[in-house]
């Protein structure tokens, strides 16, 4: 189950112009429940790259540049169109994540973060509710556990006997002012809560052995990307997004050009290489 943000986008389109509503429910119901599942990295930020299950909960924890750069689109455009905050927050909290894990020292963007560390695929995104508890303050470890599903049996299971393997993967089932009353807090309390938590768990997940980083720089993902963080610089008027988004555009048309000025495809370790696609022009112009 693929996210297909440019789905997303078409509906909207669809929606504006048509004026189908059915179209604008779409869009919501898939962009809420992609953000709920643990298809989203509710710690770290940023969206996997698949889904093998019909419900969005368990991914093929592999992160790609294009998807979160169409994915941002899709969640900046929600947001305009219908003016749900949770939208806005999405977009934002995927640029958190480019820009802080995914962008080189010379301004342009990484492909991809693989699935496996250590051999062993998502070890570095699950959790033990052991790990929680060791990581937290105790009102903070059950806040965890209650809103984002985490069992002392795991949910994560193995895929080829089906098997419960004390993992567990972080995602919502139900909304948070569901989650804040069961557990006596206002959301916003709730919420507050779970942020200082997330912090914490992020700065514990650091210390483990990361994911390969795939540096290659490519021109068609890199220029989804500047577009992307162009048009969320705009929406939620963030000069940040819009530096980005310039210093990858300088770094592609300085380091990625050959003599005459035509694109070259990709870029890694000093190097520039390639002969470009009609992708590389159609996503970087």
């Amino acid at each position: 189950k693929f996210p297909t943000p440019h789905i997303v986008l078409f509906l909207l389109r669809y929606w504006k112009r048509a004026g189908h509503v059915q179209a604008i429910e779409m869009v919501e119901k898939t962009l809420h429940a992609m953000r709920l599942g643990g298809i989203y990295d509710h710690v770290g930020f940023g969206f996997h790259r698949y889904s093998t299950d019909s419900q969005w909960l368990v991914p093929h924890f592999e992160k790609m540049l294009y998807d979160q750069a169409l994915l941002a689109m899709a969640y900046t455009e929600a947001f305009q169109a219908s003016g749900n905050a949770e939208h806005a927050r999405v977009a934002q909290e995927i640029f958190s994540y480019v820009m802080r894990d995914m962008t080189s020292s010379d301004g342009g963007f990484y492909s991809a973060e693989d699935a496996d560390s250590e051999g062993v695929e998502g070890k570095f995104y699950v959790w033990t509710l052991e790990e929680i508890r060791s990581a937290l303050e105790p009102r903070e470890a059950n806040a965890v556990a209650a809103a984002y599903n985490v069992r002392p049996e795991g949910n994560f299971r193995e895929e080829a006997t089906g098997n419960l393997t004390g993992k567990n993967i972080l995602h919502l089932g139900k909304p948070p002012a569901q989650t804040a009353s069961e557990l006596g807090y206002s959301e916003g309390a709730l919420a507050a809560l779970l942020d200082v938590a997330r912090q914490k768990l992020f700065q514990v997940r650091e210390k483990r052995a990361h994911p390969h980083k795939d540096d290659k720089i490519l021109a068609d993902w890199n220029g989804l990307m500047i577009a992307a963080l162009a048009k969320g610089g705009q929406v939620f008027d963030r000069p940040e997004y819009v530096q980005a988004a310039r210093r990858a555009a300088e770094f592609v048309l300085v380091s990625m050009s050959d003599s005459d000025g035509r694109l070259l495809h990709r870029y890694r370790e000093g190097q520039a290489a390639l002969s470009s696609t009609v992708d590389d022009y159609a996503f970087f112009i």
